[in-house]
């Protein structure tokens, strides 16, 4: 007799994420304002949000805020092995876990509501314990509902303090955990109904403008909408936007094994214009993600390049590859290409990307007349990878990014832009 297995989804977050590893690691820095970031706030403490601050805010508006906040310029190495660390502690709990982010997991739990709920009590106490962090978990029958309940798990979380997290936090008492907060199944539109319409995945500040004329303010306001006329303000994405609105979101949490694409991007302030260097760091961005595809053995058939100006309107090219391959020097010069042809604008760059897609599994087929010089390219590559996993990422450095070396600072594994990256 077949028995139907209820599916939940559990986003786990981590709580300030690169601030809260910063505090773990130095104990004089528990108690205060700590922010991490050199250009804009890219991760900050409890603390810090006393008074104001937030991420994405400029440092010099964080200041004014806050005259004591303590400004670091962050550490990604530490940031990614506390990241693993969690990572592999939700991998022994379940089969399937998805990585948004470092500090963004989802979990498939076959497992109604109320277990998967002391399942996630159970994992955020483990974390605690080993990773000296605290997160915030949220439980729904989709990625959207379990990551608006995690919000929710934060915001319950602050009403813990009684309105006066900044007296809590001065009486040096421990933070108490986040609540996990679950939600049955078939109440994913009553649920999402009063959020502010921004809480849905996709609406940003061009989004919000776009909208104005509607005067939205809820999510059940944009689900009371006809599809008609946010299609026609928003073409295919008004369509998905309507479904987040009445609950529906049917993206699947796929684990690191089905990973169908990888991203490399960097983020800088003050906006960035000299076209040799971002010429220079598209190299850069192409070799780490191609040392990735090595490493997992997986090839590409796509390559997409995104910027985002000065002014946040953002700017993207595609190009598709004839014959999946991990060939760091076809890639690089796709990806410059595409920069050549797609930076238009006369304003300088916030952020600059690249990703690889679609992914397959790297087939080499024994060929009848094997080509010298593609061996040769592939024992290039292979050794390139064994010093840089013996003596670091740095120490070997392909031609066209060594502009990079005269404007920024570097350690054994990457650049120190300007502001530290979850997706790196």
């Amino acid at each position: 007799m077949y028995t139907y297995v209820h599916m939940n989804i559990l986003h786990l977050d981590i709580d300030a994420f690169f601030a809260s590893v910063e505090q773990r690691d130095d104990p004089t820095l528990r108690g205060r304002p700590v922010a991490v970031g050199t250009g804009v706030v890219a991760s900050c403490s409890y603390e810090a949000r006393c008074f104001g601050v937030r991420t994405a805010m400029r440092l010099s508006e964080a200041r004014k805020r806050c005259p004591s906040l303590l400004i670091l310029p962050g550490d990604y190495r530490r940031y990614e092995q506390a990241g693993r660390h969690v990572l592999a502690i939700c991998n022994d709990v379940v089969d399937r876990v998805e990585v948004s982010a470092l500090d963004d997991l989802y979990l498939l739990l076959p497992v109604e509501t109320n277990e998967a709920i002391r399942l996630g009590e159970t994992l955020r106490e483990q974390v605690g314990e080993e990773v000296k962090l605290s997160v915030s978990l949220g439980i729904g029958i989709n990625k959207l509902v379990a990551s608006v309940a995690t919000q929710e798990a934060k915001n319950r979380r602050l009403e813990t303090y009684g309105g006066n997290l900044r007296s809590w936090i001065y009486q040096d008492r421990p933070l108490p955990p986040s609540p996990v907060v679950g939600v049955d199944p078939g109440r994913e539109r009553e649920y999402l109904a009063p959020w502010p319409v921004d809480i849905l995945p996709g609406i940003g500040h061009a989004t919000l403008r776009k909208l104005e004329p509607l005067r939205l303010n809820t999510v059940d306001d944009l689900a009371q909408k006809p599809r008609a006329l946010l299609c026609g303000l928003l073409g295919k994405q008004g369509d998905r936007l309507l479904r987040f609105a009445q609950g529906i979101d049917d993206r699947p949490v796929e684990s690191a094994k089905n990973q169908t694409s990888i991203g490399r991007r960097a983020s800088f302030d003050p906006p960035v214009s000299n076209r040799e260097f971002l010429l220079a760091l598209t190299s850069h961005l192409v070799d780490r993600a191609t040392s990735w595809l090595r490493l997992k053995g997986q090839h590409t058939r796509g390559l997409k390049l995104f910027m985002r100006y000065g002014d946040q309107q953002t700017g993207e090219g595609h190009a598709s590859i004839p014959q999946s391959t991990d060939d760091e020097t076809l890639l690089r010069k796709t990806a410059q290409d595409l920069l050549t042809r797609n930076y238009k604008r006369r304003l300088p760059l916030r952020l600059l990307g690249i990703e690889l897609a679609p992914l397959q599994l790297a087939v080499n087929e024994p060929l009848l007349f094997p080509d010298p010089l593609a061996s040769r390219i592939q024992e290039l590559a292979t050794c390139k990878d064994n010093i840089r996993e013996r003596f670091g990422f740095t120490s070997l450095q392909n031609a066209s990014s060594l502009l990079l070396d005269k404007s920024l600072a570097k350690d054994r594994e990457n650049y120190r832009f300007r502001t530290p990256c979850l997706s790196r």
